[in-house]
């Protein structure tokens, strides 16, 4: 080596500890990254796709899905559908609840609902409107049809016709009463197929049944009625204060009863109840009769929290 090329002085790369803590900057990042992945395609659940009528007061990003009052997903986003009927959310459900994406898993969306028998929904009115459901068992799937109302639960129950020429106030969910004591429910209703009457399908939770018998009398106890009596003066009462708005069905069992109605028969609704059936007390057991403290007037109100 020549004497010239032994005097030109030579780099020394030196590794400080600040040269560290630059390399750890893009190694955390790139750990981020890949746990984010790992999170979103490990760890999270499908996935799927609602189509509702209505979006009602749902937000992206916000709004979650539950199920028995836990949350079980989020609503990502929220957009008009290729036929623009209806609206298409897209949720992600949380990996402990991805066997909710089945067929026969049924959805809808809770709202506040106001009637004189309280309030559902309660606790939209801070949190939001949610998506709840009530899951399936068939094939695994990622696209359901929204329902536009809570579904209902189907309960061992006597299911009873009744025919009308004026509906009133009663519509689904009325509340059919035994002695002012909510003991079923009507179902639909719905012109018959001459159109001469209206039909109302309704139904006894089962430990009831036994109070309907065949020469049981239906009347429409929604509304307030009044009646004036040149004795009497005006007299003015209610069934309760819930089926003034929501209207109701009220039933009585003659003291010396017939047999046991069956699925499927067919009573008239009458106008008002005859004052002769205020009278009707027979003794008929009822001993498998659901806690009302614990059942909510025996009937499901479908609030899940």
């Amino acid at each position: 080596m020549s004497e010239h090329a032994r005097k030109i002085p030579r780099a020394r790369v030196e590794k400080t500890y600040l040269t560290w803590v630059l390399w750890l900057v893009p190694v955390a990042a790139v750990a981020l990254c890949a746990y984010f992945l790992f999170q979103d395609y490990v760890f999270s659940g499908p996935t799927i796709k609602i189509y509702f009528e209505n979006a009602g007061g749902l937000q992206e990003k916000d709004s979650m899905v539950k199920y028995h009052g836990i949350q079980i997903g989020q609503v990502e986003s929220l957009k008009l559908a290729k036929d623009r009927q209806r609206i298409v959310v897209t949720v992600k459900l949380d990996r402990s609840a991805a066997d909710v994406a089945r067929k026969g898993s049924r959805f809808w969306i809770v709202t506040p609902r106001v009637s004189l028998g309280g309030i559902q929904g309660l606790q939209t009115v801070v949190a939001g409107d949610y998506v709840t459901v009530l899951p399936g068992d068939g094939e695994r799937t990622n696209r359901f049809d929204g329902l536009s109302e809570p579904p209902i639960e189907t309960l061992p129950s006597l299911h009873v016709t009744l025919l009308t020429h004026d509906l009133g106030a009663i519509q689904k969910k009325s509340p059919v009463l035994y002695g002012g004591i909510q003991v079923g429910e009507v179902l639909d209703c719905h012109l018959a197929d001459d159109a001469t009457t209206i039909v109302i399908d309704a139904r006894i939770l089962q430990a009831y049944a036994p109070l309907v018998r065949m020469d049981s009398q239906f009347w429409n106890a929604g509304g307030i009625n009044i009646h004036a009596g040149l004795l009497s003066g005006l007299n003015i009462s209610a069934e309760s204060a819930e089926t003034v708005v929501s209207g109701g069905i009220g039933f009585a069992t003659p003291n010396s009863y017939g047999p046991q109605a069956t699925n499927g028969t067919i009573f008239t609704l009458n106008d008002k109840e005859a004052e002769s059936w205020k009278d009707w007390w027979p003794a008929i057991p009822v001993p498998n009769v659901p806690d009302i403290a614990d059942k909510t007037n025996t009937l499901p109100k479908y609030n899940m929290q």
